[in-house]
């Protein structure tokens, strides 16, 4: 295997763990496998649930919906590339750069499964193209969320930024394929929608 393309960036990006111990802090909860993931979630919660006006909660719900679906389908194309296809075309900052397995070591730990598409990127920036295509300022937080993320990730050692943009990528195709479907099958987001509202969930 062989280095990312962009490999001197991580090593420039990884070369300031260390010079500052409180951030350096904060990066590894923001970096964290749950910290980020749950605050999204609570922020779908929120706005699933956040407004009165039957009209923007209507709204605001689809774009739940589309986001969710989104999610998971970027990790299930995530987890079929590496794990199917074993797709794996570049070693992990932390094994190429001493500043990167210094970061791992410090803010993340090291993985073992592929670095290119990055999940954590497919993942979120999923969910908030998904909002995006049914409200924009509803998605701002989403994708401040999936910025930081992705950025806590290349701090840490464990991703370049080729990484997060293959994972943006895969995040944008399957939003615009879960919108899509929505839309071609609207009756399923309808029926589940109107069975929530049977329940007070909706």
């Amino acid at each position: 295997m062989k280095e990312a393309p962009d490999s001197a960036i991580s090593e420039w990006v990884t070369g300031f763990v260390g010079e500052c111990s409180f951030f350096d802090d904060v990066m590894s909860l923001l970096a964290s496998d749950f910290f980020m993931p749950v605050s999204m979630s609570l922020i779908l919660l929120f706005f699933w649930f956040g407004t009165r006006d039957p009209i923007k909660r209507k709204n605001y719900q689809y774009g739940v919906m589309c986001a969710a679906a989104s999610l998971g389908i970027a990790n299930l194309v995530v987890h079929l590339s590496n794990m199917v296809f074993e797709f794996d075309p570049w070693l992990r900052p932390f094994d190429v750069h001493d500043s990167a397995a210094y970061a791992a070591k410090e803010i993340f730990y090291t993985p073992h499964d592929p670095s290119f598409p990055a999940n954590a990127a497919a993942s979120t920036f999923g969910a908030a193209f998904g909002m995006l295509l049914y409200n924009r300022k509803a998605s701002i937080p989403l994708f401040v969320i999936a910025i930081v993320y992705s950025f806590s990730r290349v701090y840490a050692g464990v991703h370049y930024p080729i990484d997060m943009l293959g994972g943006l990528g895969i995040g944008l195709g399957t939003a615009l394929f879960s919108y899509g479907l929505m839309r071609f099958l609207w009756q399923i987001p309808a029926v589940a929608h109107w069975i929530g509202k049977k329940f007070y969930l909706a």
